[in-house]
């Protein structure tokens, strides 16, 4: 014998009208791509000082710069070719909102994904469940490896797709699939009670971009490079003014008087001047400047052996 409970609900189920509810996830996320590069074309681009982000969107960086094929770390322009461990594209669980729409453009569900916990809300309402998949981190590979770390951050709709039901809506059937890319829970798929629902693909806008090659030392930490600001030079000692620089070039320098300041200028061999000066004029007595103190790197950034902390 059915329960009353039972009876209730398969009641509910004939009277129910079958309808196409549209499921939507926004907010903010993007394009996660992560994979391995050889060693030697980490050290090369350290050593020319290249841009890792420039040579990622443009398709000329290359060849404008004399880079041998052999030191790509993947086409100029296609950075998301650099795959061979992940490659995730989707909203982020700390950034965004699902919704729920009827065959009628009517809200039948709409929650920030952070607020949802998986089990119930504090009203003792259902929630949908997540399903949590693999973990990529940057660490995960063996000392020496290193790996390049690209994300296109974007904003917008990055899962919309249609749900044909013939009975009433269950929110807890709703299954959020996600991947864990070193610290971002990215959402890539969404269940409903077990079956795979396709995404239509959504609308997203890019806003910005990241990257960079990691050189990893062991499991937490790593050495990273995108930009020559990325080199930390080992650097002198200071040095008083009487002790004249033996080469040509921009040193780090304090200034002399009650009001000290350290920054950037040019020892052009017989004074120091203003690095933003006019090269022109470096030999002009009127652009000299008065230096207590200098220092200067310790090794030669352009070296053909380019010194390296292999481990």
């Amino acid at each position: 014998m059915a329960t009353i409970n039972e009876q209730e609900k398969l009641i509910e189920v004939l009277k129910f009208t079958p309808r196409t509810y549209k499921i939507q996830l926004w907010g903010y996320g993007g394009e996660y791509i992560m994979g391995t590069v050889d060693r030697k074309i980490y050290d090369y681009f350290r050593q020319r000082r290249l841009n890792l982000s420039d040579f990622a969107w443009d398709s000329d960086y290359a060849d404008e710069n004399n880079i041998p094929e052999e030191m790509w770390p993947f086409t100029p322009g296609s950075y998301y070719d650099c795959d061979d461990i992940c490659h995730e594209h989707g909203v982020d669980r700390n950034a965004g909102t699902l919704q729920i729409l009827d065959e009628n453009e009517e809200v039948v569900y709409e929650r920030r994904l952070e607020d949802i916990t998986g089990y119930e809300d504090s009203d003792g309402n259902p929630e949908p469940e997540w399903g949590g998949g693999e973990e990529y981190w940057i660490g995960m590979k063996p000392v020496g490896t290193v790996v390049f770390f690209g994300i296109s951050n974007e904003k917008g709709t990055f899962f919309e797709g249609e749900l044909p039901l013939t009975m009433p809506f269950d929110i807890s059937k709703l299954e959020l699939g996600y991947d864990e890319i070193d610290g971002n829970d990215i959402i890539n798929n969404v269940k409903y009670d077990g079956e795979q629902i396709d995404n239509w693909g959504g609308d997203t806008n890019g806003k910005s971009s990241e990257f960079g090659f990691y050189l990893v030392k062991d499991s937490n930490t790593w050495e990273k490079y995108c930009t020559m600001d990325d080199i930390e030079y080992e650097m002198t000692e200071w040095f008083p003014k009487k002790v004249k620089p033996a080469y040509v070039g921009n040193y780090n320098i304090r200034t002399a008087g009650k009001n000290s300041y350290t920054y950037q200028a040019r020892w052009t061999g017989k004074q120091w001047t203003n690095t933003w000066g006019d090269e022109a004029d470096y030999d002009n007595p009127e652009k000299a400047i008065k230096i207590k103190e200098w220092q200067g790197l310790t090794q030669d950034p352009d070296a053909t052996e380019w010194p390296t902390t292999r481990p």
